[in-house]
């Protein structure tokens, strides 16, 4: 089924405190933008593909949204809607600001982690069963969390590239202003916030030195996409991360299980 959404307000004004206007600390010239696209592809056990385009509206300092995306139920939706300065605003100040290094990427993730979404452990069913009850593989994960740094938990949760198969999405942001050059980043990443983003279209192993893992860079993207849409889900913030995280310790705790185990039995 297909639908067009027309809106009579700006639907995306304020979804985020770090893309106003005045965070950003002076007045954002955007006479000369011509466009800012973003498109993304997942493939997987299904494929999508979206693709959305922001562009001046004829009125002063406004901005249009327009794109198609399908939603979680099926549905085909064809978008056309105002965005607001503050949010295009937020991009362009965050397209031009000085990378961020993993180093400092992951230190702000790490600040930004909910503490309390650790050490929350699932169910879960094993086979083979495992040697330990689920009550000393609990105790056993949280003891790990405990003695690991958090930054060093998220760099290595980061990794370097694929880390999981079956999940391959790919972003590419064009921001394309008169009389200058072409802002192009483009990430593969499957981890929180699509960090790190790589200058140009995907490399196999680009130099972590030109990578970018600035956190209001993704946000500010993520704050021009429909809600509904999967790019702007799979720029999502930090709960499937916590997630991974707990699953990682549970992980750990089972082969250090199995090394208890086996020793007291030797």
């Amino acid at each position: 089924m297909n639908y067009r959404v027309m809106c009579a307000i700006a639907l995306f004004a304020g979804l985020s405190a770090c893309c106003a206007e005045e965070d950003i600390g002076r007045p954002v010239d955007l006479s000369d933008l011509e466009e800012i696209r973003v498109d993304y592809t997942y493939m997987g056990w299904q494929f999508f593909e979206e693709q959305f385009t922001i562009t001046p509206a004829k009125e002063p300092d406004a901005f249009l949204l327009r794109g198609r995306y399908e939603t979680a139920q099926g549905d085909v939706v064809d978008v056309e809607a105002p965005v607001s300065r503050q949010s295009v605003a937020a991009v362009i100040h965050e397209a031009g600001s000085p990378k961020w290094s993993r180093e400092r990427g992951i230190q702000a993730l790490a600040q930004d982690v909910d503490q309390r979404a650790l050490r929350t452990f699932e169910p879960v069913v094993r086979v083979p069963a495992s040697l330990c009850t689920d009550e000393e593989l609990q105790y056993l994960a949280r003891r790990h969390l405990r003695r690991t740094a958090l930054v060093e938990l998220i760099d290595d949760h980061y990794g370097h590239g694929i880390s999981w198969t079956d999940d391959y999405p790919y972003a590419l942001v064009q921001i394309r202003r008169r009389g200058k050059p072409a802002f192009v980043v483009s990430s593969r990443s499957q981890k929180a916030l699509m960090l790190p983003w790589d200058p140009g279209v995907p490399k196999d192993s680009p130099p972590e030195a030109h990578q970018n893992w600035s956190l209001p860079f993704s946000r500010s993207i993520r704050a021009l996409l429909p809600p509904g849409s999967r790019s702007y889900r799979r720029l999502a913030e930090l709960p499937e991360m916590e997630r991974r995280l707990n699953w990682d310790a549970m992980h750990k705790a089972e082969r250090e299980c199995d090394a208890i185990r086996s020793h007291s039995k030797s």
